[in-house]
């Protein structure tokens, strides 16, 4: 399997669980704390390496107690860290509360990630990018460094894995270096300007999405459903609908990031993109099993806790109009 090159945040999740998520203004108390690593392409970049897949990330992290939690958890991962810089503005934390169900609220401070520049994707070594199979981005990271790596991937034909989250970041000039966009309900709902809520509703939006993506480069839009599993869109090729397996969540935080680590993996070693989802689906819901943003989800424990996913079926929009 080739490399996967993953660009972007990094962050120290601080996580605050209580029995319901207060409301604006209010004051609630917790009854569980937990830290960990976090940031959404830190996280698709682990569960990569748990898949099986070679992984090297590119990014920064604070020259702290926290940045160095960061370069373990990456070592421990299986993660290649060569890439990876310390900075003096302190590493990115993610702050998290959730309830009992595993909904979630954040807030990202970007601190050391902010600093990530073109520069940092402009100096990778010929040899490196030699090695890679693919290259996957989230949108925390500056909009400058996001755009430098998606420019190196289409310039090398390579495929590029774009998690358009957070959403509010997506840029313009974006949409044309994109092979793979993967984006949840809510991401897909901010950017077609129409409500995403159930697998047709998500299949126009994904055909609209595949209409805005460069039609010799983009391979495929995928929209995730939590529970729902996923809809993809290819060119020339009907919407399918990949159920997700049946499991009790406990924690739903970066169960998206799994799934889009995997489906990376899987795109950098050459499968084809209906198997690649179909596994994406069941590794994100096996994460929402156990708690942590980092579930550490690889082939044998989704083929042990994970009923095998339904055959993906063919899912069309609604018929009293598509999505604007």
């Amino acid at each position: 399997m080739r490399r996967v090159l993953v660009i972007g945040g990094a962050n120290f999740d601080q996580t605050a669980v209580a029995p319901r998520l207060p409301g604006v203004g209010e004051t609630v108390l917790a009854t569980d704390y937990r830290e960990s690593p976090g940031g959404k392409a830190a996280n698709l970049a682990a569960a990569a390496a748990a898949w099986g897949a070679k992984v090297s990330f590119v990014g920064r992290v604070g020259d702290d107690a926290f940045g160095g939690v960061l370069m373990s958890a990456w070592a421990e991962a299986g993660v290649d860290t060569t890439h990876v810089q310390r900075d003096a503005e302190g590493t990115g934390l993610g702050i998290v509360f959730m309830d009992p169900d595993g909904h979630y609220q954040t807030l990202v401070v970007p601190r050391a990630n902010a600093n990530l520049t073109p520069a940092d994707v402009h100096r990778l070594p010929n040899s490196l990018w030699d090695d890679v199979g693919a290259v996957a981005l989230a949108l925390e990271a500056p909009m400058g460094a996001t755009l430098a790596a998606a420019a190196a991937a289409a310039d090398r034909d390579l495929p590029l894995v774009l998690n358009a989250a957070p959403v509010e970041g997506m840029d313009g000039a974006l949409w044309p270096l994109v092979s793979h966009l993967v984006v949840n309900e809510h991401e897909a709902t901010w950017l077609v300007g129409q409500p995403v809520e159930h697998p047709e509703s998500a299949a126009e939006a994904a055909m609209v999405l595949l209409r805005r993506l460069d039609p010799d480069r983009v391979a495929a839009v995928v929209v995730t459903l939590g529970a729902a599993g996923a809809v993809v869109a290819m060119p020339g090729a009907p919407t399918q609908r990949v159920p997700a397996p049946d499991v009790v969540a406990v924690d739903t935080l970066g169960a998206g990031d799994t799934f889009v680590g995997v489906l990376a993996a899987e795109v950098a070693g050459g499968r084809d993109l209906m198997t690649a989802a179909t596994l994406a689906c069941a590794a994100g819901a096996v994460a929402v099993t156990v708690p942590g943003a980092r579930a550490g989800i690889g082939p044998d424990l989704v083929q042990r806790l994970a009923p095998a996913p339904e055959q993906p079926t063919a899912v069309h929009g609604r018929p009293e109009g598509a999505v604007a």
